[in-house]
């Protein structure tokens, strides 16, 4: 199949090849370009980006200007940073304009390579460069920004403490800096503002983002979500947590570890029913137990302490699987945290309603524009393209990659392993290269750490707490000698320094964000010294004229800022093979181990990598495991002794490619099921749109509202007809109900709905209704306009929320419909356009039965401000209600006739709102 897919791209121009081949003359025209560029003066270069707005104007295209306005860039870069794009950022630049991703080996400066297509597209829109942290978003933006003011573009910056005043600012800006994360969170927050005027986003026309792969494939299950707290229920969670307890692994349930699911055995039904006391545990009134149960065993089977969270100052937090970094700010959803906490016997904290969400798959595809950087993209290809339609082109390295990729070893045990590892640092230490050791989980560098403690080994641990620290230490771990263990990704983006490299060097001896002035000198002199030594230093790293020239460079970069030279602090780390990365253990995707792996080797630089696994590695573990100890097992191999083998190897790749692919069937299956809220959700917000209030000096449209609002009314109007007249014949209709209906919302209710031919009785509603609607536009002219929307955008948002609450506890559940033969997916699809149905109706009936009520009244003294809008009362028997904009409609539970039954739970509720009552005024 691979050879058969191969030939296809070669057929049809698709090989990585062809794809760079296509590149070339556009990278000859931009070197074209060069010798005239080079010629402008300052001044005159930065007129360029007003000549190429007029032009665009004019009807050029931004294919058109790419070759001159990347020329003008790569020069700006040279002048204010004293970086000089090489023909290969060029083309990565070139890739990424063309909304692609270029894949480009770690420390091949994709940073730099943004600022080319960065530029042009900022031409004819808004620019976000996306990055996977705080740190790396203010340390790119304070780095590049010189390129593109000079050019005279305004650069902004997005950091988690941004107000929202300075967030509207920094969209504002041509070209803006920050996460992921928050672009998300500030779309979601957009659609939950009252007026366009606190609205910051903007358009969204073209995004870069980098680590693409982190973003949105390691990312894409996980979606961002701004939530509330619902009912304490810390009783209930601590209550499972000491049941779970009593339930015993493979005797009262089954375990998939593949699948990470478990189920309960015969016995563990019956042990359930026992101690919960129900006489059929699959009753639908034990559903909320049974849920809890089981979930406070999946606490306790596939969460543990030190790897998948972290216990720290009282709180559960999240260690991210792919990158170890803590995330302080995400909770597990569906009660799975609270679960956690329950189980570490730590403070509960309330679970959370969810008010607005989006996973970053949908949130990126809202782009006009998308294309990415990475070092690792092309084992994910497939998933790119089928989900965001981008494909990957892989960009050759500036100079030949020379780290040397050892086989991997493979012990029978854990403990074997940890000894190996050991020993190898302690032979490497010795020769005075510098280890850098990656592992999956928390737990493992402790251990480790520990181990080499014993030896005498001083070392440096990373868990990824702090972006900043981490980056440095990270920067660090090139010296000589030196021993650093790190979660396997923690530093990404960060060069590890080894002394030849002259950007590398200038960013040991000066911050780009502390000191940028005195950091773009150095770069300029390094790069400059560098060039013309190019022709005369052998980049063999092992010939004696390279280290010689390359530790009398070190020594005169040591000497101008003022820090003395050491030579055995660089000459192990050049001379010696360079960086030596050590794996801890293969991670379930092959493109983690390909970053791992990058650490070393970055620009030319002399490295190595090799990974140390066990039997009892999870990979191995639960993906053949069996087969491989059966192996070892004939081939005498003793504890403690290692193998190293093609067929082991193989066996190991086969297994990281079949976890990738359930991996990729997992997020395609969850992105199917998000995709009917996507469609929801964009049609909840552009009918929310329309009823915004104006921001001052605006004009509103009240004529739209007013034709909205009549058709609102007209089915209205329908509603109550098919409600209480359904079916053709008179015998069947209470018309009695229907004028004691209307009498609440109608100033002058119908005495007698006689009965006549339903058309005419719909048509007499609906005449009552829309009269009544007109009387109150007059009524409470100026102000009925500004409330209607201000109760528009408030039941919207209420019954919104309530049916995310609903979707969430049918999406729970819904797995089960195919025990009984249908397919859950368009069960859920049936079930959600259901939901969303009844939710406009209700939402619009809301609305208007507060809109149309007769005793509302608007008080004539202002209420705050200029611009504010005006207090609403509703006047009620015994009192009133009222409600400003910022305050929910209030309503007051109805009073339950007395000798009623008590209503459950899961009834719907009296109110008549349509909701279950737990879900309403049993709130």
């Amino acid at each position: 199949m691979p050879s058969l897919r191969r030939g296809i791209e070669f057929l049809f121009g698709q090989t990585n090849e062809q794809r760079l081949r296509k590149l070339l003359p556009i990278v000859e025209e931009v070197n074209g370009w060069a010798e005239r560029v080079a010629r402008l003066s300052d001044p005159e270069l930065r007129a360029k980006t007003d000549e190429f707005r007029a032009r665009l104007s004019s009807g050029e295209t931004a294919d058109d200007l790419l070759p001159e306005a990347f020329a003008c860039v790569r020069e700006a870069a040279a002048r204010t940073i004293g970086l000089r794009p090489f023909d290969v950022q060029v083309m990565g630049a070139i890739v990424l304009h063309g909304r692609r991703i270029a894949e480009m080996k770690t420390g091949e400066g994709k940073t730099l390579v943004a600022t080319m297509p960065a530029y042009l597209n900022a031409l004819v829109g808004k620019v976000h460069i996306v990055t996977v942290n705080d740190y790396l978003a203010r340390r790119d933006r304070n780095w590049m920004g010189p390129v593109y003011e000079f050019m005279g573009l305004a650069v902004g910056l997005l950091q988690e403490d941004t107000p929202p005043d300075e967030r509207r600012a920094a969209y504002a800006c041509d070209v803006l800096y920050g996460t992921n994360a928050q672009f998300g969170f500030d779309y979601l927050r957009d659609h939950m503002v009252a007026s366009r005027s606190q609205m910051v986003q903007g358009p969204l026309d073209y995004a870069i983002v980098d680590e693409i792969d982190n973003i949105l494939i390691d990312e894409a299950r996980t979606p961002l979500i701004i939530s509330g707290p619902t009912a304490d229920t810390a009783r209930q969670y601590r209550e499972f947590a000491r049941l779970a307890k009593l339930f015993k692994p493979g005797e009262d349930f089954e375990v998939n570890e593949e699948q990470r699911r478990l189920s309960l055995t015969e016995a563990g039904w019956a042990k359930a029913e026992q101690i919960l006391k129900f006489d059929n545990i699959a009753d639908p009134r034990a559903t909320t137990a049974r849920y809890h149960l089981e979930t406070a065993l999946r606490a306790r089977t596939f969460f543990h302490r030190d790897q998948q969270y972290i216990v720290k100052d009282g709180r559960v937090i999240i260690v991210d699987e792919f990158t170890g970094r803590l995330m302080p700010d995400r909770r597990y959803s569906g009660g799975l945290h609270q679960a956690i906490e329950a189980k570490e016997n730590l403070p509960i904290q309330r679970e959370n309603q969810t008010l607005a969400q989006i996973t970053l798959q949908h949130y990126f595809r809202l782009y006009r524009g998308l294309a990415g950087m990475t070092g690792t993209a092309k084992t994910e290809e497939e998933e790119f393209k089928q989900i965001y339609g981008l494909d990957v082109v892989q960009i050759p390295t500036n100079r030949p990659l020379i780290r040397e990729a050892l086989p991997d070893v493979i012990y029978r045990t854990k403990k074997g392993k940890f000894e190996a590892v050991a020993d190898e640092v302690e032979r490497l230490h010795k020769e005075g290269r510098p280890v850098l050791i990656g592992t999956t989980s928390i737990e493992d560098s402790e251990d480790l750490s520990r181990l080499l403690k014993k030896r005498g080994l001083s070392h440096q641990v990373l868990n990824a707490k702090y972006h900043e620290k981490e980056a440095h230490i990270i920067a660090q771990a090139g010296r000589a000698g030196a021993i650093t263990i790190a979660t396997n990704m923690a530093g990404r983006g960060t060069d590890i320094v080894l002394g030849g490299n002259p950007e590398s060097r200038a960013r040991a001896e000066a911050d780009p964000e502390a000191e940028p002035e005195r950091f773009r000198e150095l770069v300029e002199r390094y790069r400059a010294e560098a060039e013309a030594e190019r022709e005369r230093i052998v980049t063999d790293a092992h010939d004696p004229a390279y280290l010689k020239a390359a530790l009398a460079r070190i020594r005169e970069w040591c000497a101008e800022v003022g820090r003395p030279f050491r030579p055995e602090e660089w000459e192990g780390g050049i001379k010696r093979g360079g960086l030596a990365v050590l794996g801890f253990q293969r991670h379930e995707a092959r493109r983690i181990d390909d970053q791992l792996a990058g650490r070393a080797g970055r620009q030319g630089d002399p490295g190595s990598s090799q990974f140390f696994l066990s039997l009892e590695d999870d990979l191995l573990r639960i993906f053949g495991g069996e087969r491989l100890a059966t192996l070892m097992a004939k081939l005498g191999v003793k504890e403690g002794e290692a193998i190293t083998h093609d067929l082991l190897t193989r066996s190991i790749r086969r297994a990281q490619k079949r976890v990738e692919e359930r991996n990729f069937e997992i997020r395609k299956r969850l992105l199917e099921y998000d995709e009917i809220m996507a469609k929801q959700r964009e049609a909840v917000y552009a009918l929310r749109e329309r009823f915004l209030l104006p921001d001052p000096g605006e004009t509103p449209d009240d004529e739209a509202l007013r034709a909205h609002l009549r058709e609102m009314v007209t089915e209205y109007g329908e509603i109550l007809v098919d409600r209480f007249a359904p079916g053709p014949s008179p015998e069947a209709w209470d018309l009695r109900a229907l004028e004691r209906e209307l009498g609440q919302v109608c100033a002058d209710p119908p005495r007698d709905l006689s009965p006549r031919r339903r058309e005419e009785l719909g048509e007499a509603v609906g005449d009552l209704l829309r009269s009544q609607l007109d009387q109150q536009w007059t009524r409470l002219a100026p102000h009925f306009p500004m409330v209607a929307r201000i109760v528009l955008l408030r039941t919207m948002d209420e019954n919104w929320r309530q049916h995310l609450l609903e979707l969430d506890e049918v999406r729970e559940g819904i797995g089960l419909r195919a025990y009984g033969g249908t397919d859950p997916l368009v069960e859920f699809k049936r079930e959600a356009h259901r939901l969303f149905q009844e939710m406009v109706l209700r939402a619009e009936e809301e609305a208007l039965r507060f809109l149309l009520n007769p005793r509302l009244s608007v008080r004539a003294e202002p209420a705050g401000g200029r611009g504010a809008p005006p207090p609403v009362a509703l006047a009620q028997s015994g009192g009133s209600t009222s409600t400003t904009a910022g305050r929910d409609v209030v309503r007051s539970a109805p009073r339950r006739p007395a000798g009623e039954g008590k209503v459950g739970r899961n009834d719907p509720c009296p109110c008549g709102s349509g909701k279950k009552y737990k879900h309403c005024h049993g709130r």
